[in-house]
């Protein structure tokens, strides 16, 4: 390749980073003069003797120059926040409900490249998104219907994007999928054109990689709660309290409406409305999952640890106070960086749920839980038991990782 044609192709690169966002600031305003300074320079310099003789010295100065463009072009694209735009011209925030009308599919553009489209009838809200030097970490909530992700990954960016649907998690580690989740059941489609998608939760014994062309359809039959008059037994959490007055009819039934119609941000200002104490006394299980989700997306998260608190007091032993137990684990986790209490909720799931579809999920981060705080010997057993069960699982590497040192 001669010093034309790397220049082209150089300089056709540059243009690009420019074109894609005209808003580029300082940097980029610096490293165009630095070009000029060395055109300058490099003109001074041709007339005297003995520096940058002859055209390819001239060459190799300008592409230098271009360099330092394309570099701190590349640095303030690594550093500026993610965005995404909704339809064709409407920014998107984080926790917004993004909605899909009959007939019409609504597209959800990422500024690092990646795509989402949320066919008709759909529910889904960006949860999150964290653009950290050379990392790109997304979560989204699919509520209901179908969506179609293209997820981009850029070189040298390591991508995390994970999918919420149900009690569902789709962590990407490929391209190009489908997932599709009925409204108000626990049935999950997802088939994959491109790269691979690790499904988890819901019913699933265990963490599910489905590769190219591969479809898995699950779901899980409906579990009846207790009824809302069942004696509270005793709980690590305290004693339950006493049964105060029902919350005023209209008020119940519009908190109940909303939950049940996945308007979870809705449902827990009506809840709140109605006394948050008081409906965590009458909530079903399911309600009381829902109300504790839409704390976590939405605020304030304490709101989540009242909820599945007296989840956990009110129905013991059922399998939505072992996903009580395991929400817990995240929220001391990720909430308020508190290891050691996240690890005891991880490991409470497990003993309470051995066979629990989320098992595979917990012991993953029961042994970063351990890790980050300190118990590497409960770190190395955790990582050990979880190869043998699930060597091929997502926390796989991370756990040869632990036993390598």
């Amino acid at each position: 390749m001669d010093g034309k044609e790397g220049l082209s192709r150089l300089g056709g690169r540059v243009r690009e980073l420019l074109a894609g966002d005209p808003r580029a600031g300082g940097e980029l305003r610096q490293a165009r003069t630095a070009v000029l300074d060395v055109i300058e320079r490099r003109n001074v310099r041709r007339r005297a003797p003995g520096l940058l003789q002859g055209a390819r010295g001239r060459w190799v100065a300008l592409l230098g120059a271009l360099a330092v463009t394309s570099l701190a072009a590349g640095l303030w694209f690594g550093r500026r926040p993610i965005t995404f735009e909704v339809g064709e011209a409407h920014e998107g925030l984080a926790g917004d409900l993004v909605e899909a009308p009959d007939g019409r599919a609504v597209p959800v553009a990422f500024s690092e490249g990646s795509r989402l489209v949320l066919h008709g009838g759909g529910r889904m809200r960006v949860l999150s998104l964290d653009r950290r030097t050379g990392a790109v970490s997304v979560r989204v909530l699919l509520e209901a219907g179908a969506l179609d992700a293209s997820i981009a990954h850029p070189r040298g960016v390591k991508t995390e994007w994970r999918f919420e649907a149900g009690s569902y998690q789709v962590t990407v580690t490929g391209t190009k999928f489908r997932m599709q989740l009925r409204d108000g059941t626990r049935a999950l489609r997802v088939s994959t054109e491109e790269g691979r998608v690790v499904v988890s939760g819901g019913c699933l014994p265990a963490p599910s990689a489905i590769s190219a062309g591969q479809t898995l359809e699950t779901s899980c039959p409906g579990v009846e709660p207790p009824g809302e008059d069942a004696p509270a037994a005793p709980s690590p959490l305290g004693p339950a309290p006493e049964p105060p007055a029902k919350p005023r009819a209209a008020q119940s039934a519009r908190w109940r409406e909303l939950l049940a119609a996945g308007r979870l941000q809705e449902g827990l200002h009506a809840a709140e409305r109605a006394h948050f104490a008081q409906v965590c006394q009458t909530a079903t299980p399911k309600e009381l999952l829902a109300l504790a989700d839409a704390g976590r997306f939405f605020g304030p998260y304490t709101r989540a640890i009242g909820a599945l608190a007296a989840l956990r007091r009110r129905f013991p032993g059922t399998a939505e106070a072992g996903t009580a137990a395991f929400t817990l684990g995240r929220i001391a986790f990720e909430n308020e960086n508190a290891y050691g209490r996240a690890a005891k909720w991880f490991d409470a799931y497990l003993h309470e749920q051995p066979t629990g579809p989320l098992m595979g999920d917990a012991f993953g981060r029961l042994i970063e839980a351990r890790l980050r705080s300190g118990d590497r010997i409960g770190a190395r057993q955790t990582a050990q038991q979880y190869l043998r069960r699930f060597p091929g699982g997502p926390y796989a590497s991370e756990a040869r990782g632990i036993l390598s040192k």
